[in-house]
C-alpha cells in the first residue's frame, strides 16, 4: 500500500471575524466623538454668528473688546474691487439716567476703521482712526478679504478715558455699522439690502458689568 502523505496547515478561523470587530469598534468611536463634538461645533456657530461685546474698567477708563459678525454683500464686495473704500465706525457711549429730564450724555466715542482694496498690488488695506487723532493709529496690508474683515469686525482693547466716575446705573451704548453716508450715492441701497445681513449692530450693557470688572484686570 502505498503511503499518503498529509499536509497539515494550520490558520486563525476567526482572523477575519477579529479584523470586521475591530473596524466596527473604531467606526464606533468615530460616530461617538463626532456626536459629542456636534453640540460643541454648534454652539461655537452660534456665538461666532452673534456679536459678542466686553467692557471693563481698568484706571479711570473703559476698555472694549468685541467682535461682530460681518458678511459683505454682492454689490458691496463688487465695489471694493472696482476702487471704493469702505469705512466702519465702532461708537461708545454712556448715559445717566435723570429722573426729572431724559438721560444725561457723559460720554461719546468713536473709532473709524477703513477698508480698502488695492488693485496693482492685490492686497486689501486696513486703517484704524481714533476720532481725535489725524494719523491712523494701526495700518496693515493683507493678503486676502477674509484677514481683512476679521481685523475690521474686531475692537480689541479701545480704550476710552472717563470724563467722571461711573454709576452702576448708567448705561453703556455700544454699536458698530457701516458709514454709508461715504458710499456713493448708488451704493447706499443696494438691491437686496433688505434681505441681507445687517452691517450694524447695537447694544446697551449696565455700567455695573463695568463696574464689576473693574478689581479683575
Amino acid at each position: 500500500m502505498r503511503a499518503v502523505a498529509w499536509t497539515v496547515f494550520s490558520t486563525r478561523c476567526c482572523s477575519a471575524l477579529d479584523r470586521e470587530g475591530r473596524a466596527r469598534r473604531r467606526l464606533l468611536r468615530a460616530a461617538a466623538g463626532a456626536l459629542l463634538l456636534a453640540p460643541l461645533q454648534r454652539l461655537a456657530q452660534a456665538q461666532a454668528a452673534q456679536p459678542q461685546w466686553r467692557v471693563a474698567l481698568v484706571d479711570d477708563a473703559l476698555v472694549v473688546d468685541a467682535r461682530v459678525p460681518l458678511q459683505l454683500p454682492a454689490a458691496v464686495h463688487d465695489a471694493l474691487l472696482r476702487g471704493v473704500a469702505l469705512t466702519f465706525v465702532w461708537q461708545l457711549e454712556v448715559r445717566r439716567p435723570l429722573w426729572y429730564w431724559t438721560d444725561r450724555q457723559l460720554l461719546r466715542a468713536q473709532r473709524w476703521v477703513r477698508l480698502a482694496y488695492q488693485p496693482l498690488t492685490q492686497r486689501w488695506r486696513v486703517s484704524v482712526h481714533e476720532a481725535d487723532a489725524t494719523n491712523p493709529a494701526l495700518q496693515r496690508s493683507l493678503d486676502t478679504l477674509d484677514d481683512a474683515l476679521a481685523l475690521v469686525r474686531s475692537s480689541q482693547r479701545w480704550r476710552v478715558p472717563l470724563p467722571q466716575p461711573l454709576h452702576a446705573d448708567d448705561q453703556i451704548l455700544l454699536a458698530f455699522e457701516l458709514d454709508s453716508g461715504r458710499l456713493p450715492r448708488p451704493l447706499q441701497w443696494w438691491p437686496g439690502a433688505d434681505q441681507h445681513e445687517p452691517l450694524g449692530w447695537r447694544t446697551a450693557l449696565p455700567a455695573a458689568v463695568a463696574l464689576a470688572t473693574e478689581d479683575r484686570l
